[in-house]
């Protein structure tokens, strides 16, 4: 993954990008905060049964489930078994992650919806979980030897979500109560990884109670639950998935102003688009390749189009709800002319 400073001139940010590269190895809420490493691994692994789940949010994700498993990359999605984790707070926000014989085969987060019920987020197919645990053990494994491994076992893990683009891993050292001193390793006192691929972040816990201090208000044209929904229409790809750090004419490109409506014109056009998540209260833009998408519509409207981005790896595609992506930043052509 790579990472932008938002505050910084092109010709920076561009020198920026080209020592990352050569430097970068290759490769809504606190949920169960657990010290020692393996144990905070096999409670992040244990997720909550799903009848402490509402009865409704199940109901919600089994018909989603149905639906998106008739059509590809979602077929291995039938018989597989759902389990259910919260995240919160500030979000009430289930992460679904499904199961074939206990190797994860996709996930959906589903939040409280603005006029009750629940609301589809975000949902992905393939192996690569939303919070990949094995990818955060190897990234801490692999960064401390063997003589200083055991600092990580005093580490406190917890899941950060505070919507699509902030699914985060926030990382504690924790504090000797008969000194006072942090454990071994007092460069993990306090840091943030990605949710997927363990990357470290710029964030801070500023950022963060900021975040969370805020109900996340979810848009109305978005999958919900009490709607009388058609099968989603079959993704549309139109193009390979990339890499938006391969070509970074994108960074002097012009803003699109999108809606979900020109967004499917616009993409067909240039074959792939890049996002880029902005904010005031973020200090790094995040680079997503846009090249597909997924529409839903509900029965007997069709005027009432739900429409969800794809982005992500070939492997294990991502599909996002357009207003909460869009809200969170800009899209750009992944090309100038």
């Amino acid at each position: 993954m790579l990472l932008f400073p938002s505050k910084i001139n092109l010709a920076l940010m561009l020198s920026l990008v080209l020592l990352l590269a050569s430097l970068l190895r290759p490769a809504m809420g606190l949920a169960h905060p657990q010290t020692g490493l393996e144990a905070s691994f096999a409670l992040l692994a244990t997720t909550t049964d799903a009848a402490a789940a509402p009865q409704d949010a199940i109901q919600f994700a089994n018909k989603l489930i149905y639906k998106l498993a008739e059509d590809k990359p979602f077929t291995n999605w039938k018989g597989a078994s759902p389990e259910f984790q919260p995240l919160g707070p500030g979000m009430h926000a289930w992460l679904v992650t499904l199961y074939q014989k206990k190797t994860p085969v996709g996930y959906l987060i589903i939040g409280a919806h603005p006029s009750g019920g629940y609301a589809l987020i975000e949902y992905g197919a393939g192996s690569e979980p939303l919070f990949d645990t094995a990818a955060l053990k190897r990234a801490l494994a692999a960064e401390h030897s063997s003589s200083d491994r055991s600092s990580l076992q005093s580490l406190r893990i917890e899941q950060l979500y505070a919507g699509p683009l902030l699914a985060e891993w926030r990382i504690i050292a924790s504090v000797n109560r008969a000194t006072g001193a942090q454990a071994a390793g007092d460069a993990l006192h306090m840091q943030y990884r990605d949710a997927r691929n363990a990357d470290p972040l710029p964030d801070n816990e500023s950022i963060w109670q900021k975040l969370l201090s805020v109900p996340t208000q979810l848009s109305a044209a978005i999958v919900a639950s009490g709607q009388s929904l058609t099968a989603p229409a079959p993704p549309t790809m139109t193009s390979d998935s990339f890499d938006p750090s391969d070509n970074l004419l994108w960074l002097t490109s012009e803003k699109l102003k999108l809606t979900a409506s020109s967004f499917t014109k616009e993409l067909h056009q240039h074959k792939s688009l890049i996002f880029a998540a902005r904010g005031e209260d973020r200090n790094y833009t995040l680079p997503l390749p846009v090249y597909g998408y997924q529409s839903w519509e509900q029965a007997g409207d069709t005027n009432a189009e739900c429409l969800y981005i794809m982005t992500g790896s070939a492997n294990s595609p991502r599909f996002i709800a357009f207003d909460e992506l869009a809200k969170a930043g800009q899209f750009y052509t992944s090309t100038t002319p």
